[in-house]
């Protein structure tokens, strides 16, 4: 992962081994100028982690800048992490989504085993985190929508991706964020190595208990935490219970409220308590924004929560339903006019949730529909 200056790491975010022993860490030993099988022209190094170093590097085949991701020559001695290393790019192939880190492939190039990826030049969450710029709540809601929409991807697969934190949340050079690093991603029923990042493990992550989705949830809820009030999560003891203290936004507005107690679920101890996965968190935080507009899609939500709360579906269901309605009460101008730019932003936002789901066709009816006259 990029590495990040002493001002915004945090010791607690390095990921770790769960019962590995704590090593230096050998260097790969990959210079600035460096060719690799005659294609990879090493630029500067950008980052590292526990099982290898990471390079922007200029593709000559391809003709554009990409990250290269060299494995450490320990770690390349032992099979099992080439088989990781393996794994972990089949993984990340699996998915196609704008909110997920694209991985080219995996090669063996003058010795060293590398994994090339898209290159992300805008840094990470974390550096956004750590910045002293004021951000918007626009802002805030943009990230958010993209972390949760590339998480729902993920999980719409059957995947669990076990280290969903600031670190491996990239910004790309348009501005969006891409969840990336399937070092430690898991399907369905299986077991690998234990580990992740301490300061963002859910509680049965700590204790060695087998993960799933919603432990990927408690670490969702923990980004959208910061992302909206600016410090991560606090705990007080409550009669013997360990309880989340009640986050206060800017204003303490009703939409900032309601974030509060989203985080607060999904930072639930118990892990039935949590949503299910992050397509259900995202459908909650498209439903607290879609409260907070005065808008025609704002109206219909709230006058069918149960709905909407209820699962995806029927959010999209009363979407496309509220769409048709708008149809045939006059021209595209018309409609366009009637749904506010507040709500438009929300049906883009359920748009890349179709997508992760690979329903593109529908997605893009919705996309559609939230687009302004005159534009595609």
């Amino acid at each position: 992962m990029p590495e990040l200056g002493p001002k915004n790491f945090d010791a607690g975010d390095a990921t770790v081994e769960i019962g590995s022993p704590i090593r230096q860490l050998q260097a790969t030993g990959i210079k600035a100028g460096t060719l690799l099988a005659l294609r990879y022209q090493i630029e500067a190094a950008i980052g590292q982690g526990g099982s290898g170093q990471v390079f922007r590097a200029w593709d000559r085949v391809l003709g554009e800048p990409i990250a290269l991701k060299i494995l450490r020559p320990d770690r390349a001695l032992e099979k099992s992490w080439i088989k990781r290393l393996a794994r972990e790019v089949k993984v990340a192939r699996a998915i196609r989504h704008p909110n997920v880190c694209r991985v080219f492939d995996l090669a063996n190039a003058d010795g060293h085993w590398l994994v090339s990826m898209e290159l992300a030049p805008g840094g990470t969450l974390r550096d956004t985190l750590a910045s002293n710029r004021p951000r918007t709540l626009v802002e805030r809601l943009a990230d958010a929508r993209a972390i949760c929409a590339g998480l729902a991807a993920i999980h719409v697969v059957g995947i669990t991706h076990r280290d969903v934190t600031p670190q491996n949340v990239l910004r790309m050079a348009d501005g969006r964020l891409v969840l990336s690093d399937f070092g430690l991603a898991v399907e369905a029923g299986e077991t690998t190595v234990q580990g992740g990042t301490p300061s963002y493990m859910a509680p049965e992550a700590a204790m060695g208990q087998r993960l799933d989705q919603r432990s990927d949830v408690w670490q969702l809820g923990s980004i959208l935490h910061e992302l909206f009030f600016d410090r991560r999560p606090e705990w007080r003891s409550d009669g013997g219970r360990i309880v989340l203290v009640e986050p206060a936004g800017p204003g303490a507005s009703a939409l900032y409220k309601k974030v509060g107690r989203l985080c607060r679920d999904c930072l639930a101890q118990n892990p039935g308590d949590r949503p299910a996965d992050a397509m259900e968190v995202s459908v909650r935080l498209a439903t607290a924004e879609m409260g907070r507009s005065g808008g025609a899609l704002g109206r219909f939500v709230r006058q069918r929560r149960k709905w909407v709360m209820g699962a995806l579906m029927a959010a999209l269901i009363g979407v496309f339903a509220l769409g048709t309605q708008m149809a045939e009460r006059g021209s595209r101008r018309d409609r366009s006019l009637k749904i506010s730019l507040p709500d438009r932003r929300l049906l883009r936002s359920l748009a890349e949730t179709l997508q992760a789901e690979g329903r593109f066709e529908e997605a893009q009816r919705l996309n559609r529909l939230a687009a302004p006259d005159g534009q595609p």
